[in-house]
């Protein structure tokens, strides 16, 4: 998308509209009720002394990449920010209020561009209003003022927003972030409030149901699953949420200092499923791909004994164990049919940028992803010998770095034990989480098939499925140490070097 004068695009977009366009047409045009609007607006604007050089640097219908977040108007400047949203008249009694949330969500995403912003709504045959930041309210202002905003503005029509707006700033985590995730200061992404809108509708309609929320790792499904039990909580329901997984310390602190319900899924078994959900509203299975078939079905009979409704959150995708990776929907509809189940589905990643995601993916098949990204966010490292392996990843984490490791068995020997021995957190550990900058270790057990499959050592955890969830809690920065395997290391090089 590039910047573009806005008398420019309403005049053109008016011309389309006047004549048949071909079926297809492939480029989006504006609304007849989206030119009326910007068509209003820039009159209104020229007559308060805008030429049509002040109309030029806009971006229209911009929309934050891997968010879905959208403004009508967009113009940048080194010093400042200007967003405009435009509005056929409103009618409803609740306008002003309607407007400051709109305002107030995007301040929230513009607020990271460490620049003055200004939030501006212009409501046809209304007028426009400004959103106070200080007071975290909106006040009705002459046109004039506004005029004065677009005229004085010192545009750079070379900042690309794709670059400003990094979409990981707006995912936070209820467990790393849980102060900010229990202020509430954050806001669903449009694909995780729709699924959350439809659930609330589904269950008035239907309130003994299920739904099975999937999705890939990084697109926010932890983060609406809590969310959606934070405001039941806030509404006085009784709610219960198991992990399938160890707890960690959001968790913990979630349990123990706010009184939340939450249970690991070890906890589940005939003796304490009737104490976990007592008196409550509806369950949350967070995870659920791992949870064992024996304490599913046991979760589901007293589901159905007491009508509870249950809602799933799973990824096929992240296993640590070979008999792990269940997709629930399937079960849910062949073994339950004469209950109804909601799908719910969410695909855009937000944690993981593209780069990283293409690396990723990349380093489990080598040459699947083909694309021009750069990798820069990727560094391979080598290191010959376990003492001075040692040393650097003491390093690492001083310098900031998580390191993550593999998970052992505690009664066999495991291949990977040299590699869990260096500290850090291992995978089971970090279910849900996310971190800025991971350190992983990789040694000899790890290699390429000739056709640049990973493969990796057996052991009583997947290596595989431990490595993914590994790869898949980074926000920014990956670093791969290579501990003595050459061949897997050039191999490694090779993917780096797909990037651009």
């Amino acid at each position: 998308m590039k910047p573009k004068n806005l008398i420019s695009v309403y005049q053109g977009a008016a011309a389309l509209d006047s004549i048949e366009l071909p079926v297809d047409q492939k480029f989006k045009a504006l609304k007849k009720h989206e030119i009326r609007n910007l068509n209003s607006f820039c009159d209104i604007m020229q007559g308060l002394g805008c030429t049509f050089c002040d109309f030029d640097g806009y971006y229209v219908g911009y929309s934050i990449g891997q968010i879905g977040k959208e403004f009508d108007l967009l113009r940048f400047g080194d010093e400042l920010v200007i967003n405009i949203e435009l509005k056929s008249e409103l009618k409803v009694a609740n306008k002003e209020e309607k407007i400051l949330k709109q305002m107030r969500i995007n301040h929230y995403y513009l607020k990271f561009l460490s620049r003055k912003i200004k939030i501006i709504t212009y409501v046809e045959n209304d007028g426009f209003y400004e959103y106070e930041e200080e007071s975290d309210f909106l006040s009705k202002v002459d046109g004039r003022v506004v005029a004065t905003y677009v005229k004085r503005h010192i545009v750079n029509q070379n900042i690309d927003p794709d670059k400003e707006f990094v979409p990981s700033n707006y995912l936070i985590s209820p467990f790393n972030s849980t102060g900010k995730f229990l202020r509430g200061e954050y806001f669903l992404t449009t694909a995780q409030q729709r699924i959350k809108d439809e659930i609330y509708t589904e269950l008035a309609d239907t309130p003994f149901m299920y739904f099975s929320i999937s999705a890939n790792a990084g697109t926010g499904k932890t983060l609406l699953m809590y969310d959606i039990a934070k405001d039941m909580i806030q509404a006085d329901k009784k709610i219960s949420i198991i992990h399938c997984g160890i707890l960690n310390e959001g968790h913990i602190e979630l349990r123990d200092t706010y009184m939340w319900n939450i249970r690991a899924v070890r906890d589940i078994n005939q003796i304490l499923i009737d104490r976990i959900f007592d008196g409550c509203s509806v369950v949350f299975i967070d995870e659920a791909q791992r949870i064992r078939g024996n304490q599913l079905s046991l979760v589901i009979e007293k589901s159905i004994a007491g009508k509870l409704p249950i809602i799933f959150s799973y990824d096929t995708k992240q296993f640590l164990r070979r008999n792990e990776g269940r997709d629930i929907e399937d079960y849910l509809r062949s073994e339950h049919s004469d209950i109804a189940v909601s799908p719910k589905r969410l695909t855009n990643k937000i944690r993981t940028n593209k780069a990283m995601a293409s690396f990723i993916t990349n380093l489990f098949d080598i040459g699947k992803s083909q694309n021009d990204l750069n990798y820069e966010c990727i560094t391979i490292e080598y290191i010959n010998a376990p003492d001075m392996l040692q040393e650097y990843t003491d390093f690492l984490q001083e310098e900031g770095w998580t390191l993550l490791t593999f998970t052992t068995s505690s009664y066999d020997p495991d291949p990977y034990n040299l590699v869990a021995s260096m500290g850090g957190k291992n995978a089971h550990n970090v279910i849900g989480q996310e971190f800025s900058k991971v350190a992983l270790i990789m040694d000899r057990n790890f290699k390429y098939t000739d056709s640049g499959k990973l493969a990796a050592k057996t052991a009583y955890y997947s290596a595989q499925g431990m490595l993914y969830q590994i790869v898949t809690r980074v926000i920014d920065e990956l670093k791969i140490v290579v501990l003595d395997n050459p061949d897997f290391y050039l191999k490694l090089l090779d993917i780096k070097a797909m990037g651009k």
